[in-house]
C-alpha cells in the first residue's frame, strides 16, 4: 500500500520539481536535493490544503459530487474506498459496507449491507467471487440479514479465497483447517 502511495506521489513530486528548476537553475546534488525537497513541500502543502477545503461544507458537497461520479465512471471505486476506510481508522473512517450473512430458503451468503431503512427491506450487495468487484444488488428483508463480526477486509478475503478457510467464521467452535 504505501509502495503503491509513493509509486503515485514521485511522479509529481518530480515534476514539480522540473517545473521548478526552469526558475531555481542549479547544478550540484545539494542544489538538486533542495529543489527535490521543496517540491515535496509543495505537495504537502497542496494536500492539507487541500484538506482543509474538504472539511469545509462547499468541500464537502463537492467531494460528495465527485464521489457520486468517479463511482458511475469506476464501480470498483466503491470497494477500494470501503477497504481503505477499513485499514485507516477513526470513527469517522469505519467502512459503511457491513459484512453480513444473508439467508435465502436454503442457502446463506456473505453479502454486504449497504444501507437499512426504516421499511421492511434492506439494501444488500452480493460480491461474486474470486472477483468480489463483481456481483449484485439486491433488496431483502431485515429478518434474513444477520451481521458478521469480521472486518470488512476479511469478507472481501473471504471471496477472493473462495470460501476457503471461512467456516470457523460462520461456527466458532469448528478449529481452523491444518495444512
Amino acid at each position: 500500500m504505501i509502495g503503491a502511495l509513493v509509486g503515485q506521489v514521485v511522479p509529481i513530486v518530480m515534476a514539480l520539481a522540473g517545473v521548478l528548476s526552469e526558475y531555481i537553475p542549479v547544478k550540484t546534488p545539494s542544489g538538486i536535493a533542495m529543489l527535490v525537497t521543496i517540491s515535496i513541500a509543495i505537495v504537502l502543502l497542496m494536500c492539507f490544503a487541500a484538506g482543509l477545503i474538504a472539511r469545509w461544507s462547499i468541500g464537502r458537497r463537492l467531494s460528495k459530487f465527485v464521489e457520486n461520479n468517479l463511482i458511475l465512471l469506476f464501480p470498483r471505486y466503491a470497494i477500494y474506498r470501503e477497504q481503505l476506510k477499513g485499514s485507516i481508522g477513526g470513527d469517522h473512517n469505519k467502512p459503511e459496507m457491513i459484512p453480513v450473512l444473508v439467508r435465502f430458503d436454503d442457502v446463506t451468503r456473505i453479502a454486504f449491507e449497504v444501507e437499512r431503512t426504516e421499511g421492511p427491506l434492506v439494501s444488500i450487495y452480493l460480491p461474486g467471487s474470486p472477483d468480489p468487484w463483481s456481483g449484485f444488488v439486491i433488496f431483502m428483508a431485515a429478518d434474513r440479514v444477520e451481521p458478521m463480526n469480521i472486518p470488512f477486509s476479511e469478507a472481501l478475503g473471504i471471496c477472493e479465497r473462495m470460501g476457503r478457510e471461512s467456516l470457523h467464521l460462520l461456527d466458532p467452535q469448528k478449529p481452523l483447517p491444518q495444512k
